[in-house]
């Protein structure tokens, strides 16, 4: 549609003209029997015949990397939207990884203190349930993939903009992998504590019957007991676990701002 109605368009009619125009001169010069001139106009003629051609290939080639460009910012634009989708995500992740493990710390500290009663255990254990997390982390990546499938990569001219963004989609990809090996890990770790103490999640039961503390969960004044272990090891190793996380969320946060900004500035 662009050579139909633009510059190519009226080369084209231009060279039509001039043709036209060397015929009749070349025809004129032909019936005065001028041959020497005659093959100077035939010349002329080829030759801009040539140009028109040059001139109409030039024009297709800009109005192609015309089109490049604008793909190449359409990319970017949905890009940079996708960074900052991932970017208020691991904001958010950040605190929570920060409370879990805030929560981690304040359940092992009670845990080593004497428990009186059902209802402090039951106390207790509601800080474990703040923290005994297992979620996936998500990002997106449609746009990026997208441009990996259609072979359409090559579109971002900025050798070293094309190299941080696989980097940082790289690293999203490991994160995500890891955390879901380590979330996967903790659920097998959780399900044995809850084996050796299956008691330990249904207190709330519990404070409704009137039962010893002692007889039922003396076990968490007791350091030296199976499930005491089990609970301890179970609960330090979420809050490791979140540690590692909150290490995958910043990193990755601070990289997705810096694209971020990168990209604004191509608008």
């Amino acid at each position: 549609m662009f050579l139909a109605n633009g510059p190519a368009c009226h080369a084209g009619i231009n060279n039509k003209s001039m043709i036209n125009f060397f015929r009749r001169i070349r025809k004129k010069l032909a019936d005065d029997n001028k041959p020497l001139k005659y093959m100077r106009y035939a010349i002329g003629e080829i030759l801009l015949v040539v140009v028109g051609i040059l001139i109409a290939l030039q024009v297709n080639n800009w109005n192609e990397y015309r089109q490049e460009r604008r793909s190449e910012l359409n990319f970017l634009s949905r890009i940079r939207e996708d960074l900052m989708v991932d970017n208020a995500y691991f904001k958010r992740r950040i605190d929570d990884a920060n409370q879990f493990i805030a929560s981690s710390d304040e359940f092992l500290n009670s845990l080593f203190d004497k428990q009186h009663s059902i209802a402090d255990a039951d106390a207790m254990m509601e800080l474990f349930r703040e923290f005994d997390s297992s979620e996936m982390m998500t990002t997106q990546n449609s746009t990026i993939s997208e441009m990996l499938y259609a072979g359409k990569l090559e579109l971002i001219t900025n050798p070293e903009l094309k190299s941080l963004l696989l980097d940082y989609y790289r690293k999203s990809e490991e994160a995500a992998k890891h955390i879901a090996e380590f979330n996967a890990y903790t659920v097998d770790v959780l399900n044995i504590m809850v084996d050796k103490a299956p008691n330990i999640y249904i207190m709330e039961a519990y404070l409704e019957i009137d039962l010893a503390f002692e007889e039922e969960f003396g076990y968490l004044n007791d350091p030296s007991s199976g499930e005491f272990k089990a609970i301890t090891y179970t609960a330090g190793l979420y809050g490791t676990k979140h540690g590692v996380f909150l290490g995958y969320f910043k990193e990755l946060e601070v990289l997705s701002e810096e694209l971020i900004k990168r990209l604004e500035q191509l608008e």
